[in-house]
């Protein structure tokens, strides 16, 4: 079963891509600003785990720099193993939290 889209927002003034905010476009400051959906898989930018993490968070805690296939990068805590630079992975959100699973689901 794969992964439903992320929704991510442009900006009809300027055409700039980013995740959806509340507010005005973040490059020229718009209102006229639309969600539209995206794939949810993405690719590995970069890739760290925390050994020792802020108190209340389980060690060892991974996260992934993600590209969506847009140019929109997120921060996303990765369930599973450390993924490398360049590995597809599928991306969730989790309330106001990307997750992204080392083994896509699509």
């Amino acid at each position: 079963m794969s992964e439903p889209p992320i929704d991510l927002s442009r900006c009809e003034t300027c055409r700039a891509q980013f995740v959806p905010t509340d507010g005005a476009c973040p490059r020229c400051g718009s209102l006229d600003v639309h969600s539209y959906p995206s794939s949810a898989l993405g690719t590995v930018l970069a890739a760290t785990e925390l050994t020792n993490p802020p108190t209340g968070w389980t060690p060892p805690h991974r996260l992934a720099l993600v590209e969506l296939p847009e140019s929109v990068r997120v921060l996303a805590i990765v369930d599973g193993p450390l993924p490398a630079p360049g590995t597809l992975v599928s991306l969730r959100l989790d309330g106001a939290v990307f997750r992204a699973a080392s083994e896509p689901t699509a």
